[in-house]
């Protein structure tokens, strides 16, 4: 039987698709995972600043990450931390294999993890202890495939929103017993006169479909393994990329 023009189209633009979610995976791969920065008080990705200061997105997962420096912040010469940690939680969390100079075997009992411990002299902890999301657009769970063609970014909570993202978290999966990788949230960035701004966090909706969800947990798991791969690395020294908007964030 013979495929009519209007079906021969229809497969052929249908390849076409195919061809260039494979293609976006592939430079997605070349590329690394890329971070959404917070400096200013602006929420920006790739130097572009986002509308209203805020974006809905699927939280893929939220690895606790753990990062020790031995020098203050310099904007004109961003020092790595020379110790640092990343893992599902903190349980049996210990220095990455690649961390210059590791403080302890593991994180908790380390001495750099004890309340002040901070070297500017106050009563934190030197080792800054955050929650690094890994995140894609709303957009991106209309089906399958544009799940697993997504683009995924990378945001790093300040300390002072690590509590209220964990309240977050817990609020979720008490009201709707969905893990956050199968509802849409909200985040924003809004002014604090304590800490100049802070990270919100806010439901919008759960997703339905079912596919869709196995493979945004599918997606989870390898995003976490490679996020685990790059504990440490600096905001300010991901790969390079395009300064050309995304399309997607």
């Amino acid at each position: 039987m013979s495929t009519k023009p209007g079906q021969q189209l229809a497969l052929f633009e249908s390849e076409l698709e195919k061809l260039a979610n494979a293609g976006m995976v592939a430079e997605r791969s070349t590329v690394g995972t890329q971070f959404l920065s917070t400096k200013g008080a602006i929420l920006s990705y790739r130097d572009n600043p986002i509308a209203n200061n805020q974006l809905e997105v699927v939280i893929l997962s939220s690895p606790v990450e753990r990062l020790y420096y031995t020098s203050r912040y310099d904007p004109t010469n961003p020092a790595g931390p020379v110790c640092y940690a990343l893992g599902p939680t903190m349980s049996d969390l210990k220095p990455n294999g690649s961390a210059p100079e590791k403080q302890c075997d593991t994180c908790q009992g380390c001495p750099k993890d004890q309340w002040g411990s901070s070297t500017n002299g106050g009563k934190g902890k030197a080792c800054a202890e955050k929650r690094r999301l890994l995140i894609m657009t709303a957009d991106s769970v209309e089906s399958v495939e544009s799940v697993n063609a997504a683009e995924v970014a990378a945001l790093r909570t300040p300390v002072t929103s690590v509590r209220g993202f964990a309240t977050y978290l817990q609020k979720i999966a008490s009201t709707t017993r969905r893990p956050l990788s199968a509802v849409i949230t909200r985040i924003s960035l809004v002014p604090d006169a304590k800490t100049q701004f802070k990270v919100n966090f806010d439901f919008v909706r759960t997703i339905d479909n079912m596919e869709v969800i196995k493979a945004l947990v599918a997606r989870s798991e390898k995003e976490l393994a490679l996020a685990i791969e790059t504990a440490g690395v600096e905001e300010d020294a991901a790969p390079e990329a395009p300064a050309a908007k995304s399309s997607k964030y």
